[in-house]
């Protein structure tokens, strides 16, 4: 598979992992498994996104132009960096007790900030393949 290809899959479904992991966050807490079902779509975004910039970095260098020419390369990269940070931070609330209340506040502010950079990110990159 192309590196184009493989990118726009990961992206996709990356994006698709979050939104599951956001919604499962926001409308399903009071069921007993949401927990593990937000962690595991959480973690599946984050390493399909970083699979997806991989291809991107991949797709690039082979195509002989530089690194971050474009927003959406930037985009992209802000991106993997909050996606990665979700789950962390999410991870370090049931670690570090004493700062649960500024760890869940970072969390889902970084999980939020990862749903709409992806997104902002699929629309930016639609524009540079000529899609839209």
């Amino acid at each position: 598979m192309s590196p184009f290809y493989s990118h726009v899959l990961f992206m996709i479904a990356g994006l698709l992992a979050m939104t599951a992991g956001v919604g499962v966050a926001r409308f399903l807490r009071r069921k007993r498994w949401w927990l593990k079902i937000h962690r595991t779509a959480g973690i599946t975004g984050a390493i399909c996104l970083g699979a997806g910039f991989a291809a991107a970095v991949v797709m690039v260098s082979q195509s002989g132009d530089g690194q971050f020419k474009v927003p959406h390369a930037w985009l992209g990269l802000a991106t993997v960096l909050c996606t990665v940070a979700a789950p962390f931070l999410g991870h370090l609330q049931f670690k570090i007790r004493a700062k649960l209340r500024q760890l869940r506040l970072w969390h889902r502010r970084t999980g939020y900030a990862a749903l709409i950079l992806t997104m902002i990110s699929v629309l930016s990159g639609l524009t540079v393949a000529g899609i839209i």
